[in-house]
Formats: structure tokens, sequence, C-alpha cells
């Protein structure tokens, strides 16, 4: 005897349904996470870090252009920074850079560029995902990822100078300050170091020697105010290929060439006092 609705079973109660699709949710979740987490690490860093690197730079650079420049608008003299050296007659022989004016320039450049980059240590960039991503349609879509700045080390500031030729015994000196400073980009999951390196250049001083009345250019030709003065200068001219040395045969100046009934095709039936002073250069 069976018992109407005897062979019925409940399901599983619904909070422990709920549990489990959560928890398989949550699995999914991990895994398409890891999945993305890995795309974007073998993808997406190398453009990121690339692009935050030029931005890095360019902001660095102009800071430290921007607070050199406006110290050198305040009429900081440079004056005494390079002693000339002079002839008898008053000519300039050569110049050296004053090393008390040398490291009160290079220290107080260090000062001002540190202040400059701490300034500028809470800067943040953001790069959207579709420009580090490369495309042209996308580039101003996606997730804004953020980028940082931190200096790290001490600034390295050099003072040296640079000699260019403008003329005819004139010479324009540049003096300029190389800045080199380390810094550290940092975007998320990654940071690498960066060196930002810039030259200033602050004073230019043209050095002008004694001209000469003419001289000649490469194809021997007067150039000058008294150009019509000077002598004519000819360029030695190459002498003439005989067909001897065009054959690799060297000749010696005393020696006689033999005749063409001399010669047989036996080099045996020649005569020794007529091969005498004739030498190839075949070895």
């Amino acid at each position: 005897m069976r018992f109407p609705g005897a062979g019925w079973k409940s399901g599983p109660p619904k909070p422990k349904r709920r549990r489990r699709a959560w928890f398989i949710a949550f699995i999914i979740f991990v895994l398409l996470s890891v999945q993305l987490f890995l795309y974007v690490d073998k993808h997406v860093r190398g453009p990121v870090m690339h692009l935050a690197k030029i931005r890095i730079k360019q902001m660095a650079t102009q800071a430290i252009n921007k607070a050199i420049s406006d110290q050198v608008a305040q009429g900081r003299k440079l004056d005494k920074l390079i002693e000339w050296k002079t002839d008898n007659r008053g000519k300039v022989t050569s110049f050296i850079l004053n090393y008390n004016e040398h490291m009160r320039i290079t220290s107080e450049t260090a000062n001002i560029v540190q202040n400059a980059l701490r300034s500028t240590e809470e800067f943040h960039d953001h790069i959207p995902l579709g420009q580090a991503l490369g495309s042209a349609l996308i580039a101003s879509f996606g997730p804004r990822i953020p980028v940082k700045m931190e200096p790290q080390g001490a600034v390295k500031v050099e003072l040296d100078t640079r000699p260019m030729e403008v003329g005819i015994n004139m010479v324009l000196v540049e003096v300029y300050i190389k800045v080199v400073e380390e810094v550290a980009i940092v975007i998320p999951f990654d940071m690498e170091p960066e060196v930002v390196e810039t030259e200033i250049p602050i004073s230019y001083m043209l050095v002008v020697g004694d001209v000469p009345m003419y001289y000649y250019d490469g194809k021997g030709k007067p150039v000058g105010t008294n150009s019509d003065q000077a002598p004519a200068l000819s360029l030695p001219a190459q002498p003439p290929v005989t067909p001897e040395q065009s054959r690799g045969i060297t000749v010696s100046p005393d020696a006689t060439l033999p005749s063409s009934g001399s010669i047989r095709g036996n080099g045996n039936d020649s005569s020794s006092g007529t091969s005498e002073g004739v030498s190839t250069g075949e070895g």
C-alpha cells in the first residue's frame, strides 16, 4: 500500500542554491580577472610605460628649463664667469672658467632644479587605455590609467662650454648648463627609473681673431677683400697612367722594353739581358 506523495523528495533549500551560485560566479570572476591581468601585463604595460616616460620627461624638462630661465631673467651676471687671456697686442688667445663663479652657479642651479622637481612631485597624469593600445579610433576612450613621477637621488649639474666656428678666425663660445636627474615613473603594478637629461644655454660669446686679407677655397680660388692681389694658385695635376701600369706591370726608368721578336711563347728562349729591369706586379 503506497500513500500518495510518498515518492516525492524536496530539493535543497534556496539559501544553499544561492550560495552555490555566488561561489561559481566568484570563481568565474577570479578566472576572468587573472586572464585580464595577464593580457594587460603582456600587451598594455609596455605601451603605457612608454607613453608615461614621454609625458614625465617632457614635464620634468619644462620645469627645469622654466626654473633656470627665471633665474637668468632676474639679472644674474655672468661677466665674472670667464677670464680672458690676451697677448701683448691685446688679442684674445684663450679663456678659462672662474672656479668660484663656476661652483656658485652649479650649486644654485642644483637647488633650483631640486625645488622645481619637488613642486612637481605631486604631478599626476592620466593616459587613456585606447591611446596606449595605439588605436586611432579609441584613442580617447577607455579607462584612464594614472601616471605619477617621483624624484630619485640628487641632481647632477655641470657647467661647460661648446665652441662653434662661425667664420674665418671667429669662434662662438656657448656656455651651457647640463642637468641630469633620475626620476621614478609609477603606473599601476609597475615602476621604472628614468634619467632626465637636458642642456640649457646661459650665455654666448664671440671671439674674433685676425682676419686674413684673402684665403683660398677648395677649388684654389682666392676669396676676400683683397682677393685681386692674391697670386694665382694651380693645383698639381696627376700624371697619366701608362698601359703597363694599368696591366699591373712596373717598369724601371733604366729598363729597355724588348721588341716583339725577342719574346717567344716559351720563357726559356728569351735572352736574359732583354728581360732585366722588367718586373710584374703579380708576384
